[in-house]
């Protein structure tokens, strides 16, 4: 019967439109009838295929998590063992939240999770946010994530030795065997960060010897220079072992005079 319809519907448009007249007055058509031959039918279009493909996208049916106890939820981040519906928890209240400090809390949950689950590129990406817009107060995680930038390849040396020195701006929250410890392992990652670009774009350079490449390992150079003294001046005031520190100064300046100690 829908069918009958359709059909009786698609017929009457027919006959209403009727054949185009000629401009010949007499009503005869001077060319083809395009509706002719035409033979309407009904098309039955059927919608399954795509209820099916609705009902498996399961992004639809997620299920849901209460995150509003964080700290109910801090065993299972510190063993890495926060659900996804959790995580997605978090993250919709780390966007919404007012206060920093709560946003700092919910930050640093899912910063443990992260490390815990040995998920380095969430890891790396928690840490970057939070750093950049919850807190840069702690100089222990602005030097984790300056050494862990620093292992990552030359093109982040420039973030590796920023953050390396983010931590030394808040170093006195460091007392004593851990200061002198983390402050000289910091200079030590600035100089050895510098060095590994400046030996980077020396084999830059020997490929395409550039007028800019020239300039970017000189200007390389000048930082590893630079950074290795500074490493080296705290070596020595601090009695740590200063060898290393020495040799990549002289190294990079090329003469042992601007490294002495006067």
């Amino acid at each position: 019967m829908r069918n009958l319809v359709v059909i009786a519907a698609l017929m009457s448009v027919v006959v209403a439109c009727g054949p185009k007249k000629g401009g010949d007055g007499n009503g005869s058509a001077t060319t083809a009838d395009p509706m002719e031959d035409f033979s309407p039918g009904f098309v039955e279009i059927s919608f399954d295929d795509e209820e099916e493909d609705l009902d498996d996208m399961n992004f639809f049916m997620a299920e849901k998590a209460d995150c509003s106890n964080i700290v109910k939820l801090e065993p299972a981040a510190m063993m890495g063992k926060l659900k996804d519906a959790e995580i997605n928890c978090l993250e919709d209240a780390i966007r919404d939240a007012e206060k920093q400090t709560y946003r700092r809390k919910i930050s640093l949950l899912l910063m443990a999770d992260a490390w815990a689950k040995g998920d380095a590129t969430r890891w790396d990406a928690i840490v970057g946010r939070h750093l950049e817009e919850i807190d840069q107060s702690d100089p222990d995680l602005c030097y984790k994530y300056a050494l862990y930038l620093s292992k990552k390849g030359p093109k982040y040396v420039d973030e590796s030795i920023r953050w390396a020195d983010v931590a030394l701006e808040n170093r006195t929250r460091w007392k004593g065997d851990t200061y002198v410890a983390r402050v000289y392992s910091l200079y030590r990652l600035k100089a050895r960060a510098a060095q590994k670009e400046w030996l980077y774009l020396e084999d830059k350079f020997l490929e395409d010897p550039s007028e800019e490449n020239e300039a970017a390992r000189k200007e390389a150079r000048n930082q590893t220079k630079t950074l290795s003294r500074e490493w080296l001046e705290y070596a020595r005031s601090s009695g740590k072992d200063a060898t290393v520190a020495q040799q990549m100064c002289e190294a990079a300046a090329g003469t042992a005079e601007f490294c002495s100690g006067g």
